[in-house]
């Protein structure tokens, strides 16, 4: 479902070339979960924003399906993203204006397949079907995680992209997060790239790498 090919990622600081990704390959199967580590600055962000398509590699391919997203124009990049692709952020990223239940639709409506029935079960499925007319300041970090996690699910991707989905929460707060997220994703038949600083998540995914100093180890 999502193939790296040889990925290159470098960067011009000052006039010298400084080098982030250093011919990165890996795959990803539909249904799949991935956790990739590294320590800071191995460029582990770098790589989930190109898989995202929001940024340009300087070499290599990324397909997703049939689509090589580093061969589109930005319009078409653009399309992949609100269609294709579920991101679930560190700081949650809800739109404070929006209810529970507007939150979970939002990027379902982008993409042009909302289904208010999958909305609301999604909302009961992470305990917060008493919540729905509520507001992200009225919901504690786990909560607003959910919604979170339930958003990215709703636009039905064919590809969730994760960065430290659980940064934020503590120890308790963040293994019912990740137990929620995996048992969504798993319902959902999409993959998972999980960008994740806790061993305990990395371990509970299928599949794990490390990112380090730009090559996977």
């Amino acid at each position: 479902m999502l193939n790296v090919i040889d990925l290159h990622k470098s960067y011009d600081v000052a006039g010298q070339k400084v080098d982030i990704l250093k011919g990165v390959s890996f795959q990803l199967g539909a249904g799949e979960t991935l956790a990739l580590s590294g320590e800071s600055g191995s460029g582990k962000s770098t790589l989930l924003h190109l898989v995202g398509g929001l940024d340009q590699a300087s070499s290599g391919r990324i397909l997703l399906g049939d689509q090589d997203i580093l061969a589109l124009n930005d319009t078409d990049r653009a399309q992949v993203r609100r269609t294709k692709i579920g991101v679930i952020f560190q700081q949650f990223n809800l739109i404070p204006s929006l209810s529970v239940l507007d939150n979970v639709a939002f990027q379902a409506r982008l993409a042009g397949r909302y289904d208010e029935r999958l909305c609301r079960e999604l909302a009961a499925r992470i305990g917060l079907a008493d919540h729905l007319t509520k507001y992200p300041e009225q919901l504690s970090g786990g909560q607003q995680q959910r919604v979170a996690i339930a958003r990215a699910i709703a636009m039905q991707p064919d590809l969730i992209l994760a960065d430290e989905p659980t940064g934020n929460l503590d120890e308790a707060t963040s293994d019912e997060v990740m137990r929620i997220l995996l048992e969504l994703v798993s319902t959902s038949g999409a993959g998972m790239l999980m960008v994740t600083h806790s061993t305990m998540a990395a371990d509970s995914l299928d599949r794990r790498l490390h990112l380090s100093a730009g090559r996977l180890a």
